[in-house]
Formats: structure tokens, C-alpha cells, sequence
């Protein structure tokens, strides 16, 4: 089968050789992350290199201070769906107590109706896995880029699906370790395909 690009805002089209993503966007909170790129990997033998450009809706998520999952299906035949909202403070500043000491100037982070939503879909994944965010390590040796919208080419995800799996670069092919960070949540999805990516509010 042919690989297919599968960004949204144009329409699908077969693509050969080395994949390579570009941010191009500028980020308002992170301006040293005016674009990143990877390298998926060689998709075909015979290989001229091509360039996919990514919506700014990526960008848009980095952006975010804060994320929150609403949304997590499986779609069946090894495809999943995940939407998040953008969280954005709610109400004034509040002091709260935690283990006898008072935090002034607190602000709760909530998903309002002013908050940005996106959609993310894979329509086939080798593997994921969704991990309460208070238990994430952080590992300085992991390697990625992004903030919110992570692309991972170095990761203990990674190493683990080795381990559990027999994909591989033969078969099915090159793949991508993807990560969306939330407040409550990670997300970790390994997959061939770049997913597509939706702003639906």
C-alpha cells in the first residue's frame, strides 16, 4: 500500500523517501519555537526526499499554556480519536492551603467557552498508551520537539514498543512516536502515519 499523506486542510496524496514535518508557525508564549522539524524516516527504497507542511492548527496547540482530554475513542480497525480543549484561567485570584501552607494568587486553569479545541486522529496506530500525568516521568535523555504536540526520536515509549512488538522498519514500516501532553493526561501513539489535525473551535 501506497503511504498517503494525511494532513488535513488538502487533499491526500502518495508520497516516497524521507517525511519530514515543519512547524512554520511562530509561537506567542515560546518564540525560540519559531519551527521545528523531523525526519519520520524512508518511506519507500527508492527515495527523493519530500516535504509535508503542517498546518499552523500544531502550532496552535503548542501554544496552548494548558491542555485538558475530553474526548478518547477508539475507532476501530486500530484508529483512535483524541480531542482536546485548551485550558484558560477561570475567575479571579484565590489563596489555597496545601500541607499547612498558603499559596496566595492562585488562579484554577478550566476549559471555558473560550477555549480553543482540537481534534487529533490516527487512522491506524501499532500501539498507544494513556498515562495519569501525575505519575509522567521525565527522563532529560528522552528527545522531541514540541510542547503540547510532541514528535519523539528518542523515547522510553519507543524503546518499550521494541520490545512488545515486532514492528519494525521492514515491516510494517517506518515509525513516529507522538505524545500530546495534557494537565491529567499523556498520550503516546505510535504510528506510520502523520494524523490529521483539526481546529473545531
Amino acid at each position: 500500500m501506497t503511504p498517503r499523506s494525511s494532513c488535513p486542510g488538502g487533499e491526500a496524496s502518495p508520497f516516497r523517501g524521507a517525511v519530514k514535518l515543519r512547524l512554520t508557525a511562530t509561537s506567542t508564549l515560546y518564540p525560540r519555537d519559531r519551527c521545528t522539524s523531523v525526519t519520520l524516516g524512508a518511506l519507500g527504497a527508492d527515495a527523493a526526499s519530500y516535504s509535508i507542511a503542517v498546518t499552523d492548527t500544531i502550532a496552535e496547540i503548542n501554544d496552548c499554556r494548558s491542555l485538558f482530554l475530553t474526548d478518547f475513542q477508539d475507532l476501530g480497525r486500530n484508529g483512535i480519536r483524541v480531542v482536546v480543549a485548551e485550558g484558560l484561567p477561570a475567575g479571579p485570584p484565590t489563596s489555597i492551603e496545601v500541607g499547612g501552607t498558603i499559596i496566595p494568587d492562585c488562579t484554577p486553569i478550566e476549559t471555558t467557552d473560550q477555549s480553543r479545541i482540537f481534534e487529533i486522529v490516527w487512522r491506524h496506530y501499532v500501539g498507544y498508551s494513556v498515562l495519569n500525568e501525575s505519575y509522567a516521568a521525565v527522563d532529560d535523555a528522552e528527545q522531541y520537539e514540541g510542547i503540547r504536540f510532541r514528535i519523539y526520536s528518542k523515547s522510553h515509549f519507543i524503546d518499550y514498543m521494541a520490545l512488545e512488538s515486532f514492528a519494525s522498519d521492514d515491516y510494517p514500516g517506518p515509525t513516529q512516536h507522538y505524545c500530546v501532553a495534557c494537565e491529567d493526561h499523556i498520550v503516546n501513539v505510535l504510528s506510520l502515519e502523520v494524523p490529521a489535525v483539526q481546529r473545531l473551535r
